[in-house]
Parts: structure tokens; sequence; C-alpha cells
């Protein structure tokens, strides 16, 4: 039985409740195709058994029974959209069904739509406050949405309902690490695979590990640092597994912690340069620009799942927000010699190519050029750093973005003498920063820098006047929106 219809519950195969006079007298056509309709569906043959419901709901429409079939057939079929609407209508004419409630609330998780997938959470948990399977869609819901925190306490209730099982102790390890709740969080992991082995999945594995990594980190023991990393058989397994707990205790604040774990790496991979970024980032050291052969490496290894996680997963509305900008200040009539530095993947190729004549992107990953390359709205793509770029004598341009590049540069004395010297005059200049705190500029511990307005606005002063600066969120970051600023400059 499916997922679905273990929430739903079986209807039962006597029909009697179709009948609208207290069970007296049904059709014995209507109760004829409802069991004809239970049999198909037990056989598997789903698309008939709608049919035969369907029928059923057509004479018999005040009947809330008629609409759970319907609906645990829709289900069989993977039609949320109409199961969906058939709870609905069961719901209206009996809102005290909790299981209904709960199928209700399983299709419209299935359909992407989690807002209304709570709602009909907190129906069926109004209706009885111990009912497992609510609570756990619930936990997922808020999964989803990146509250973590909330989802660790709705998968414990779950616990308490239902009892143990190993895959329920792994979910709540899951969202416990995500919490920053680390130390229970392991002990969750534990508790999972000595329960069954289904929670000894690589995935479930592959997280336990990180939570005993990241654990062995927060008490000081780097020989158990080591010693866990040596379980893993690959230099490429090795630096994830310590870029990602150093990405883990910079969000949960634990500086101290992620200092030691960064050091231990260095040492382990002394050649490696992303563990000497890292190392520099989580130490707090001033370092004015990330290395541009990390750069082009870390993007060229990211390439594939770029737009998905970034977008997808992320939130990311860079384009968006220029698109934005660039409405209010400037007509779109195809006319600009347009430069996107830090071009990527080329997310903001839509948004430009109404402006541009001719436009050309610059990037140092040839994983990402490539993927830029098969959008097919670039004139032009190069392989190159974008200070070397913009260091290209004569006034070339009429207008330079840079959405979501500046965060993996650094300081930028190089980037804004390099734009004024390439812009022709009234050229524009829009870009994104992280916002940092102060007026200078911040290595962050997860490796990437933040600018204060100070800063930018030192360096726009007598080169370019700041037409609009907008703050809002960038992305978000471990399930918290990342602030940050979009700029519109023009070349004085």
């Amino acid at each position: 039985m499916s997922a679905f219809a273990r929430a739903l519950g079986q209807p039962p195969a006597d029909a009697a409740s179709l009948k609208g006079d207290g069970g007296k007298g049904a059709p014995t056509s209507l109760v004829a195709l409802t069991r004809y309709g239970l049999e198909r569906q037990a056989r598997g043959d789903f698309q008939a058994a709608v049919e035969a419901f369907r029928a059923v709901a057509g004479a018999a429409p005040r009947q809330a029974l008629v609409w759970n079939n319907l609906a645990l057939a829709l289900g069989g079929l993977g039609d949320h959209e109409q199961a969906a609407i058939a709870l609905r209508k069961s719901l209206d004419i009996d809102a005290s069904q909790v299981s209904a409630w709960v199928s209700l609330a399983a299709s419209l998780l299935q359909l992407g739509r989690p807002d209304e997938a709570e709602s009909a959470c907190d129906g069926a948990i109004a209706r009885d406050p111990d009912n497992g399977d609510a609570w756990q869609i619930r936990a997922m819901v808020l999964a989803g949405r990146d509250d973590f925190g909330g989802a660790a306490a709705a998968f414990a209730r779950t616990l308490e309902i239902t009892g143990e099982t190993g895959a329920l102790r792994a979910n709540l390890g899951v969202t416990l690490f995500k919490s920053g709740a680390f130390h229970e969080a392991q002990r969750n992991f534990d508790a999972a695979m000595a329960l069954e082995a289904d929670a000894n999945a690589d995935e479930i594995v592959e997280m336990a590990r990180l939570c005993r990594f990241v654990v062995a980190g927060l008490d000081g023991d780097m020989t158990r640092v080591t010693a866990i990393s040596r379980e893993l058989t690959g230099a490429a397994e090795t630096d994830t597994l310590f870029k990602t707990a150093l990405l883990c205790l910079d969000w949960a604040g634990r500086k101290g912690p992620a200092a030691l774990i960064a050091q231990t790496w260095t040492a382990l991979r002394p050649g490696n340069l992303e563990a000497r970024h890292m190392a520099d980032a989580a130490m707090g050291r001033p370092v004015e620009r990330q290395p541009a052969a990390f750069v082009a490496q870390h993007f060229d290894g990211m390439a594939e799942q770029f737009d998905e996680k970034l977008v997808g997963r992320l939130g990311y509305r860079g384009p968006e927000e220029i698109r934005n900008l660039m409405a209010a200040w400037i007509d779109a009539d195809a006319a600009l010699d347009v430069l996107d530095i830090g071009c990527g993947t080329g997310l903001c190729g839509p948004v430009l190519r109404p402006y541009a004549q001719r436009l050309t992107g610059v990037d140092l990953s040839d994983g990402m050029l490539a993927k830029a390359r098969a959008g097919g709205l670039y004139d032009e793509l190069r392989c190159g750093d974008l200070v070397d770029t913009l260091s290209q004598a004569g006034a070339r341009w009429d207008m330079i973005v840079a959405g979501d590049t500046f965060p993996y540069v650094g300081t930028l004395g190089g980037v804004f003498d390099g734009a004024a010297a390439t812009l022709k005059p009234g050229g524009w200049l829009i870009f994104s920063t992280e916002a940092a705190e102060g007026d200078g500029v911040t290595l962050r511990g997860n490796g990437r820098y933040a600018h204060g307005r100070g800063y930018i606005a030192d360096l726009a002063a007598g080169r370019f006047d700041i037409i609009e600066r907008r703050s809002t969120m960038l992305r978000r970051e471990a399930g918290v929106a990342l602030e940050g600023d979009y700029f519109m400059m023009r070349k004085i």
C-alpha cells in the first residue's frame, strides 16, 4: 500500500454508508459500483477505480466516503491535484475526519504547496493532537522551509506518539544537526543506526560521520577529527568533509572549533588552495582576495548543479533585482555594449540581452562558461580574471554588471579603477554585495567577502554617482536570510 493509502486508510468494502436515508434502501447499483471500484483498486487498476468512484460521486455527492474512495484511487494514479480536490469535498461534508485531513496534507506536500499542507496538518492536529502522521508531515514541511528547529520539535513529537523507529531518529538527527544542536544530533544518529538497518543508508551514514566530525571539533579532539577524516578513501571526500564542517560551525558561530579544524585540514592537505583560504577565513586573517585558481576550481566543480542550488534551494533572486533596477533607469532598446563580469552559468543573460547590442561575459571557470555558452545569449564569452579584463585600455563599455561576484573577489579598488577607465561617459555599473558590519571589507568564516556601504561609497567618490541602492535578501544561507545591497551607479 502506498504512503498516500496508508495516510487515508483503506475504505470499507461495505458501501452501505453511501445511503442517503440512514442505511435503508440504498440503490443496489451504487453499492455494486462501489464494490467494483474497490475490487479494481485492490488489483492496482486505479483508472477503472477512478471511473467507478466518479460515477458514484455523481450519484451521491453528499457522502464523504465517496470522495475519500475517489481520492485514494486518484492517489494511486499519482494525480495528487485531483485527489486534493476530492479530499476537500469530503472535508466540506464532514470536517471531523482526521484521516482525510492527513491525506490532504500528504497530497499538498507532494504538490509542492507546503503552506497549504501545514494548514491541513493543523486541521488534523486540532481534532487529534496525538496523530503521528500529521506531526510527521508538519516536520517535513518545516524542514523544507529550512525551519530546522521547528522540524526537530515536530519529529520529536512524532516519536513520542508513534514510538521508536530508526527512520524517525535519523530524521530528528538531521534536523537537530541543521539547527546547530550537534551533540544531541549525534545521540539521535547513534540511536537510529542501533534501531534498524534502514537507518544505515548511505546518506544517513555520511550525515552521521559529519556530525561525529563536528562534535569532535567542538570537543577539541583533533586526534578524533583526523581519525574520522581518514575513514574516507579519497582526497575530494576528505576536503568536502572539512569544508562542510567549517561551514556548519561558522553558521553556528563556533569560531574557535572552526579554527582548530581548519588548521588540521591545512596540516593534512598543505597544498590545497581551498584549505588555506578557508583556514584564513576561519582564523580571521586579512586576505585581500581569493586565489583565482581556487575560484576557478571551486566553480568548475559545481557548474552542473549551480543553477539548481543557487536559485532553487537558496532562493537567489539576483537577476530579478538587477532587472528591476535597470527597468527603472534604462531603456531596453538593445543599444548598449554590456560586460557581465563573473557571468557564471549566464543567469543574468536573459535580463541583460534586451539592453545589449553586444553582450560579453567573463568568468574564471571554464565549466561555468560552458553552461553559459549552451544558453546562446552571449555574443562573446571569455575565460579570465575580471580585474585583468577591466585593465584593458580604452573606454569600451556602456554597462558593466556583476551579480553575486564581489563576494568572491575581496578588495574592490582594482575593480573600480578598471570600471572607471573602461566605461564610456555616463556608463552604468551595477552590482551586488553582501552586507558587512562597519565600513570595510570582511572575510567571513564561509570564505566569502562582505563589503560595508561606506567602503563602497568611498570607492565611488569622484568617479560614480550612486543612482540607487536597494537593500534586500540576497539568498538563504543555512535557512537564514542573507542580507545585502544592489547598487546602480553611473560614471561621472
